[in-house]
């Protein structure tokens, strides 16, 4: 005698695989406000520094798994310090290396947050404090 067995739809939470893996010690959304960002002037030290700590909150977030940003956000910083103190002209070359890497890790789910990213090192590279060192030959 045949029996007619009944399977119920398995229904599984779709949750993304960060969701799944996070624990107290995840990094946290990154909380980016465009009022924020645009306010601060990024000649001034605080305001630099506040956004390479932004830019590590972003890729720490979104790139937790690559080890290769903080080494390029390391060098960018270098040469952010080494230009305000009057000397290197590697400015431009690392912070064209870290957007490059930057835009090669954009995907739909994270384009907002990554092009923040492209967008303070933008500021922080081109503004009037460094324009003036970083473009002379």
């Amino acid at each position: 005698m045949a029996r007619i067995l009944q399977f119920a739809p398995r229904r599984q939470d779709i949750r993304s695989h960060r969701e799944i893996l996070a624990t107290e010690l995840s990094p946290r959304r990154p909380h980016i406000s465009d009022r924020d960002l645009w306010t601060r002037d990024y000649r001034e030290i605080d305001n630099i520094l506040y956004a390479i700590l932004k830019i590590k909150e972003i890729l720490d977030y979104h790139l937790y798994y690559d080890d290769v940003w903080p080494y390029l956000l390391l060098s960018f910083m270098e040469a952010v310090h080494t230009t305000k103190q009057g000397g290197g002209q590697d400015l431009p070359a690392t912070g064209a290396s870290l957007k490059d890497y930057v835009l090669s890790a954009v995907t739909p789910d994270n384009k907002r947050d990554l092009s923040m990213v492209l967008l303070l090192a933008d500021l922080i590279e081109k503004s009037p404090t460094y324009r003036g060192t970083s473009s002379s030959s």
